[in-house]
């Protein structure tokens, strides 16, 4: 029955969500399964909202009376015709009439609806089956996140908006205090479900068209070859928006294959800032296809804050992952790659990983830069990324004859001396031609002296060193797009052999507590 995906119910009141005539001084009575209808669609992320022939005073108080007020969103109440109140409505929400629902039992209400704004779905609440459409409407809902209270600062913004007569909307932005934050490449891990639900809502605001599987979505943000990816996240004077966008570029065609913002944050100014950081990246990107959808004015009015801020990232954190804690017990340290592992590993709420510029390099046990980081008990750390001549500036041609071995003895002196455990993760010695990186002398030769380095340092060292050889967990050449970085299948064989040593360090530390 229904054309498009309902974000939006419009109710009437009168005979519609409770029994009477309020203007003709009937004491009326809610229609119980009705109300229940309107809270359960909100808490499936299905908005409420009134437009209704009444007094506006009278109707609050009603609805007050009823404990409903405060589940609708805004509600137009007056005497005056409903075509022009709700297109109104769907324009200060900022949604398309197509995903709007206008329930009424007045025939000619719903006609002149039906005339004017012909996208807008309509239910007469007269029809027999007209509570089971809504409950079947309401099965359909897949949801389970309310978004009132994102509305309710939409329309304290939108009356502001209104009485900021003198000001320019772009001067009214200024006054907002608008702050963006753009987490990149395998950050957006943590916010995959909500951003494939972004993808798949959104119509308005959804410039490449897409959808996307979960799975699928999570693959291209493993694959870091691939693809360069950011999350959107916003917040202002009026409250915080949470997620409201993602962008994704294949990286072989210099294309944008998602570029997709929640209808909240239309008018900000927020696809424009997201662009600037797909830019510069990827300065010739071509959004022509997009030019007079969205402005083009350098939003100036929009605060860049870093999500590598640590207060701004345990926030953001906080809100979208109330699991994760906020004192971790396992660090991984393998760089770009760090984010897919937590997000395969059972213990992800206790992991916080590296992903620039939050990162550990061995080069730091040459100038004890490492003391700044924060080191929890347990270490998982990629060998790889430090055999490449690029993480040793100024220091590459050393890390051969003798640097690299030095920084190794080091790293154990500081386990040891904090009673820290680390596992080591070894690439593989053997792998195609194509697989190494060797303009950064990351060669098989390199890779079988370092990893014996490793070996030799978990032998003298087995209450604080551990190794995994990636040798034994790669069954095929394509789980590795080269030495250095691995496709979602790796990541997760890794992810579950670090389970394994955590729960085995676990149970050896509760041993050696209980036997002192």
């Amino acid at each position: 029955m229904w054309n498009a995906p309902i974000k939006l119910i419009i109710w009437d009141l009168d005979e519609t969500l409770w029994r009477g005539t309020l203007a003709d001084g009937d004491a009326v009575a809610l229609h119980a399964r009705r109300a229940e209808m309107v809270r359960a669609f909100n808490a499936k992320g299905v908005i409420s909202s009134i437009c209704s022939k009444n007094d506006f005073e009278t109707a609050r108080a009603t609805l007050v009376g009823f404990g409903l007020w405060d589940e609708f969103v805004f509600p137009h109440i007056a005497f005056t015709p409903k075509p022009a109140a709700i297109a109104a409505i769907i324009e200060d929400m900022q949604l398309r009439p197509a995903n709007v629902l206008f329930v009424d039992d007045n025939a000619l209400n719903l006609a002149e609806v039906r005339h004017s704004l012909p996208e807008v779905q309509t239910l007469d609440i007269t029809r027999v089956d007209a509570d089971d459409q809504l409950a079947g409407l309401l099965a359909l809902q897949t949801g389970a996140r309310s978004r009132v209270e994102e509305y309710r600062m939409l329309e304290r913004k939108q009356r502001d908006r209104a009485a900021a007569t003198s000001l320019s909307n772009e001067d009214f932005l200024r006054s907002c205090g608008i702050r963006a934050c753009a987490p990149q490449m395998m950050d957006n891990l943590d916010f995959a479900d909500r951003i494939a639900e972004l993808i798949n809502r959104s119509n308005q605001l959804n410039y490449t068209g897409s959808r996307v599987e979960p799975e699928r979505l999570e693959r291209d943000i493993i694959d870091l070859v691939g693809f360069d990816s950011w999350s959107i996240f916003a917040w202002d004077n009026y409250g915080r928006y949470g997620l409201v966008g993602f962008v994704m570029v294949d990286r072989a065609v210099e294309r944008l294959v998602h570029f997709t913002f929640s209808c909240r944050v239309m008018h900000m100014g927020i696809e424009e800032y997201a662009l600037a950081k797909v830019r510069a990246l990827w300065p010739e990107i071509d959004s022509s296809a997009w030019d007079g959808r969205f402005s083009r004015t350098a939003p100036d009015w929009i605060e860049d804050v870093s999500f590598h801020d640590a207060e701004v990232r345990s926030q953001l954190l906080t809100e979208q992952l109330p699991a994760v804690a906020a004192d971790p017990a396992i660090r991984i340290m393998f760089d770009c790659q760090s984010g897919g592992i937590a997000h395969f590993s059972r213990f992800r709420p206790l992991v916080e990983f590296d992903n620039a510029p939050r990162l550990f390099a061995l080069r730091m046990m040459t100038d004890d830069s490492h003391l700044e980081q924060h080191f929890p008990p347990l270490l998982v750390y990629g060998a790889t990324v430090d055999y490449l001549d690029v993480r040793w500036p100024a220091k590459w041609h050393l890390i051969d004859i003798g640097l690299y071995e030095t920084c190794v003895i080091r790293t154990c002196i500081f386990l040891i001396e904090r009673g820290l455990r680390m596992l080591v993760v070894l690439p593989p010695e053997e792998a195609p031609d194509d697989k190494w990186r060797v303009g950064l002398n990351h060669t098989p030769e390199r890779t079988r002296r370092f990893n014996a380095l490793w070996r030799k340092a978990a032998r003298e060292n087995p209450a604080n060193v551990w190794v995994l050889d990636l040798a034994h967990l790669i069954e095929r050449d394509d789980e590795m797009a080269d030495v250095t970085h691995y496709h979602a299948g790796l990541l997760n064989k890794i992810a579950g052999q670090m389970d394994c040593w955590v729960e085995q360090v676990a149970l050896g530390v509760g041993a050696e507590a209980e036997a002192a």
